[in-house]
């Protein structure tokens, strides 16, 4: 099975193959029709179930040892079981070892046991719920030994297994195709290799495209994970990235982990002496952070409107009366995935004809006095609150660009493009970092790619603290 499909990926002239199909070491006893998605997913069920069951049947078992199934006995038990579940993703591990889970589920123990004393302080003994806690502490360990040892069982005998495809087929990664291959229990097959060669020496099996086919490996041969070690002419950045818009699970072969650099944090898993370190997606690339973050925008936008409609009244009134011409200034600029949409301002200029191509300066002639001092309080940004109810921007993310520049960056500066995976935004990481204006651009795509990758409410706060800081001191 495996064979046929290698056999045409190999005489794809998008991979510009032109050797004979014999020449590529593909793994004859490899058949994709055992690693069916439709015949695993119960077996994937099952192991993301595996665990939270596990969890409530020994805080339940607890219980009924202790005897205490009063109320202090169901809240510790729901509150270490909400606990639990809020930080384990275990379906998504490929090492599963209970000591590594040992000081979370004893840091939640003891967060449960607290919340009993607040909840009531008196009703029950001290020495009783030390016992409850020690306890549920042996219960939740012995029973997430059991439940990983049956996910092993069932990864050992082929009852689920994930298509993992390497990129990169130097040494490290054909010794842990190897490994992998000998030990079912980590529940991952590799298929294949992506590399700059076409042939792979000492690989054990295909090489199926350059770094360039990874989309359209991932899809024929539908891989649920991709792990990326060391390879000639690799971007890591792009890969990774690439990966995460892909929506498959992916693993970093950690640098310098055979000299103990790498971390044995929760996220690495560790594949017989070889460390795999799992790539969380992106902050802004999940959809219950969009919403949240979509839901702080239409809320902060309309009440924004709402208390400053006398300062909009009188800058749309000023800037009439400034100089001929419309009160909103449109331009065509790029948003989120590449779509366009008009961005409003308060006209700040007199009326011209080339703003969608011409770099601005601080300086410019053609600025009017009332334009300059709305700049310089950031007013004639307040119409894109508008933009913000009608969803085509966010209150903070990466500024937008007209199409003639997103073009222009988006050859010459690396990664350019990856700030269109968030919405754009009124003010950002990089606008508060005094990357505005007349700045680098190479600096201002790494920052907004950072907070891509780093967002969180509380960053927001703090680049709306500092925008404030900002405009104040322009005053």
């Amino acid at each position: 099975m495996l064979n046929e499909k290698v056999s045409r990926l190999t005489l794809d002239p998008a991979f510009r193959l032109d050797a004979p199909s014999s020449a590529y070491p593909v793994d004859a006893g490899l058949d994709l029709a055992a690693l069916s998605p439709t015949a695993t997913s119960a077996g994937r069920f099952a192991i993301r179930a595996a665990t939270p069951v596990a969890d409530a049947i020994a805080l339940l078992a607890t219980l009924v040892i202790t005897a205490n199934t009063h109320r202090i006995g169901l809240s510790f038990a729901l509150l270490a079981l909400a606990g639990l579940a809020a930080t384990g993703k275990h379906d998504a591990r490929v090492d599963l070892r209970v000591l590594k889970d040992a000081p979370s589920i004893a840091a939640w123990v003891a967060i449960a046991l607290t919340g009993t004393l607040l909840l009531a302080p008196s009703m029950v003994a001290v020495e009783a719920r030390l016992r409850l806690a020690l306890v549920g502490l042996g219960a939740l360990l012995l029973g997430r030994l059991l439940a990983y040892a049956a996910i092993r069982s069932m990864r050992s005998h082929h009852l689920v297994s994930e298509r993992t495809l390497i990129v990169g087929a130097g040494p490290l990664s054909t010794r842990l195709a190897t490994t992998l291959a000998d030990h079912p229990e980590f529940g991952l097959q590799p298929i294949g290799f992506l590399d700059a060669r076409r042939i792979a020496s000492g690989a054990s099996m295909a090489v199926l495209g350059d770094y360039g086919n990874l989309e359209r490996v991932v899809r024929q041969f539908e891989v649920r994970r991709v792990i990326i070690g060391f390879g000639r002419n690799l971007d890591l950045v792009q890969m990774v990235r690439g990966c995460q818009a892909l929506r498959v699970r992916t693993h970093l072969i950690a640098r310098g982990a055979d000299l103990a650099i790498a971390p044995d944090a929760h996220h690495v898993d560790d594949v017989v002496g070889i460390s795999l370190l799992r790539v969380p997606p992106p902050a802004l690339g999940r959809p219950s952070r969009l919403r949240v973050k979509r839901a702080l925008d239409v809320t902060i936008a309309f009440s924004l409107l709402a208390l400053s409609a006398p300062i909009f009244v009188t800058a749309a009134a000023v800037v009439r009366l400034s100089s001929p011409g419309p009160v909103f200034f449109r331009q065509r600029r790029i948003g989120r995935g590449g779509k366009p949409f008009d961005l409003l301002k308060f006209r700040s200029m007199r009326v011209n004809s080339d703003s969608d191509t011409t770099w601005s300066v601080a300086n410019d002639h053609r600025v009017t006095p009332v334009g300059r001092l709305l700049r310089k309080t950031s007013i004639d940004e307040l119409p894109q609150l508008y933009n913000v109810l009608r969803g085509d921007m966010s209150l903070i993310g990466p500024r937008p660009e007209r199409p003639h520049f997103v073009e222009q960056f988006g050859t010459e500066v690396p990664h350019y493009e990856d700030r269109h995976r968030a919405p754009v935004g009124i003010t950002g990481w990089a606008q508060v970092n005094k990357l505005r204006g007349d700045t680098s651009i190479t600096e201002r795509v790494r920052m907004d790619n950072y907070y891509i990758e780093h967002w969180s409410p509380w960053l927001d706060l703090v680049i709306v603290l500092r925008t404030v800081g900002e405009i104040l001191r322009c005053l």
